[in-house]
């Protein structure tokens, strides 16, 4: 019976794995504005989620449904980027499609955080293992994001506007050039502001994770961790991409850093606030800078 009540979830999962996509694409070749496309797959998957919690009584139902989700959009999105200059492609390609993959993991993470915060109705089981695969999953894309975006040759032009031919170790120099060239007229105030958010929001992630990770070490060596990363990536880009290799960029790394610390400080006071316990602990009892990780 337990066999074929599992049976029944696989099935389950699959079969609005499929939908999803199907519908996600549907509304995606029929209406224009990227908005109205990503609001009607965000209420979908999120819809998807909570039949399968309510099913399965087990986040791992909804985890694998975020992996084929995220698996399936992302192919379609691969295959229609090479061949978007192909007149035969079915859909035309658009960054829409990346905000599908977003939302199809997005989703999925936020229904079941805001579910595990409430525990409302019946109690669902696993959370702790939901959360660490799919985090496992947005890491890997991370760490190639920021891999591709480092070292590879004419990616993301609108984060890399200066044309620069050595190594630069002048503090804010990068940034003083353009806001001089912003008061001649020469340079958008958006630019700038592209240039300092995509050095900054890059790294909120790494420093919500470090906080997670390390919340037994102190502070100090915490902010340590945060420059570790960012450290080690403009000394290889000193090596293999020089041009790339820009002292601002740890600076801006360290920003993003302390945002994400914040990110994770609100997450947690929230999290504690309505569920009475701190985010990913199994005990009531524990205390955020004493007690260890269950993660």
């Amino acid at each position: 019976m337990q066999r074929r009540s599992s049976i029944h979830i696989s099935s389950l999962i699959v079969f609005l794995s499929i939908l999803t996509t199907l519908l996600q694409f549907a509304v995606y070749y029929f209406f224009a504005s990227s908005y109205l496309i990503l609001g009607i797959s965000s209420l979908f998957v999120a819809l998807c989620c909570h039949i399968l919690l309510e099913r399965s009584y087990d986040y791992e139902a909804c985890f694998i449904y975020t992996v084929l989700s995220v698996f399936i959009s992302l192919i379609v999105t691969i295959l229609t980027y090479l061949g978007k200059d192909d007149s035969f492609s079915i859909i035309p390609y658009t960054e829409t499609l990346i905000g599908i993959v977003v939302v199809n993991w997005l989703i999925p993470n936020i229904h079941c955080f805001i579910r595990n915060m409430f525990d409302y109705g019946t109690r669902i089981e696993n959370y702790t293992e939901f959360y660490r695969n799919s985090s496992i999953i947005f890491l890997l894309f991370y760490i190639g994001i920021i891999v591709y975006g480092s070292f590879f040759v004419k990616v993301f032009p609108w984060a890399y506007p200066m044309n620069t031919d050595s190594v630069n170790l002048i503090p804010f120099l990068s940034v003083s050039t353009q806001i001089e060239d912003y008061l001649y007229g020469a340079l958008p105030l958006s630019d700038i502001l592209l240039y300092l958010s995509s050095r900054i929001l890059i790294f909120i992630p790494y420093g919500f994770y470090v906080t997670l990770i390390s919340r037994r070490v102190s502070r100090l060596l915490r902010c340590v961790i945060l420059l570790f990363v960012p450290v080690i990536l403009e000394a290889l880009q000193y090596f293999l991409y020089p041009t790339r290799c820009d002292i601002d960029d740890v600076i801006y790394a360290f920003f993003g850093g302390l945002l994400g610390i914040l990110c994770f400080s609100l997450t947690n006071a929230v999290y504690k606030l309505i569920s009475g316990r701190n985010f990913l602990s199994k005990d009531p009892t524990y205390r955020f800078t004493n007690s260890s990780l269950h993660f």
